[in-house]
This record gives structure tokens, C-alpha cells and sequence, in this order.
């Protein structure tokens, strides 16, 4: 069955593409003014890194929201009190995948300029969030799938989160954008 609703979600999402576009803008930690970053709660040390990276977009003058998906239907006690924090949960899923909810809605009304899609997995409920939305200028890990990202970072051998804070901080940091 997950086969099935997979394949109807990815059709979905093609048909939602269809009538969407999007500005593109080329953003450095200078430029940018907001940003958002997704990540998903199962990944291997992810909370230190992410912490740790907003706290540095903060730095930068850069209003920054935070956005982690859970692949549990309830948000874990230790996570229920981190503030800035926003949640999606597989209870916020449709059957073919799409994230709903307050958590959803929030993430798609954010008016961001810098999305940083800290997930090196392609996961259908994550791919929704990333390709529908909005922002100017989106930065991922490396993929061949279809994909929205204005600048992929290759983790070819690297599977450690920190590594690919590190390239983003430095390729982002190189961009020089002409705005």
C-alpha cells in the first residue's frame, strides 16, 4: 500500500508544480534576510548541528525559522519545549504523503529568502515542503532525483551532518550575488 500512495503523492506533486512558480535570487549570509531550515529528527546527530547553524544565522542578522520533521506520530517529550522550534509529525500526513497542519501552513506562508534543506534523504513528505515552497534561493544535499535546489552540496563519501554545515557555511559564504 505504501507503494501505491507513494506513487499517487509523487503524481500529486507534479500536478501541484505544474502552476507554480517561484522568484529566484541568489543569497549570501550578507544579503539574506530570512531563512528557514528543514531537517529531518531521525538523522544521527542532528539537534547539536542545527542549533548550532541557526544560532549562527542569527549572528548574521538573518531571522531564522526552524522546521523538523518527525517520523513518529507524536512529538518526542525532549523536543516538545525548544523554542522557535516547529514540528511536523506523521500524523500531519496525508495518506499520499503531504504534510498538513498548522506546521505545514506555517512552513508554506514563510516569505523566506534562504531554505537550507539540511535532509540527505529524499523523502517524499520533505520533497512537498522544499518544492512548494517559496523561497528565493534553496540549498540541499546533492541528488539526481528531480529536484528544486539552486545549489546542491555533494556529500559523495560524507554522511556526517556537521560536514555539510560546514560546506554550506563556505559556499554560501563564497556566493556574491548581484542584487
Amino acid at each position: 500500500m505504501a507503494g501505491i500512495a507513494e506513487k499517487i503523492g509523487r503524481r500529486i506533486l507534479r500536478n501541484k508544480l505544474k502552476g507554480f512558480n517561484r522568484e529566484v535570487r541568489v543569497y549570501n549570509f550578507e544579503t539574506a534576510r530570512s531563512a528557514a531550515i528543514l531537517f529531518n529528527s531521525s538523522e544521527a546527530e542532528c539537534f547539536q548541528v542545527i542549533r548550532a547553524f541557526g544560532k549562527f544565522l542569527e549572528k548574521q542578522g538573518i531571522r531564522t525559522k526552524v522546521f523538523g520533521y518527525v517520523p513518529q506520530k507524536e512529538i518526542p517529550q525532549e523536543m516538545l519545549f525548544w523554542k522557535d522550534y516547529i514540528f511536523i509529525t506523521r500524523k500531519d500526513l496525508t495518506w499520499y504523503m503531504q504534510p498538513r497542519g498548522e506546521g505545514a501552513e506555517s512552513f508554506y506562508s514563510q516569505d523566506i529568502d534562504l531554505l537550507i534543506d539540511f535532509t540527505r534523504n529524499v523523502l517524499l513528505e520533505l520533497q512537498f515542503l522544499v518544492r512548494l515552497s517559496t523561497a528565493r534561493f534553496k540549498v540541499g544535499c546533492f541528488t539526481e532525483d528531480e529536484n528544486d535546489y539552486d545549489l546542491m552540496i555533494n556529500m559523495t563519501g560524507q554522511c556526517d551532518i556537521r560536514f555539510f554545515a560546514e560546506q554550506v557555511r563556505h559556499y554560501i559564504g563564497m556566493l556574491n550575488p548581484t542584487n
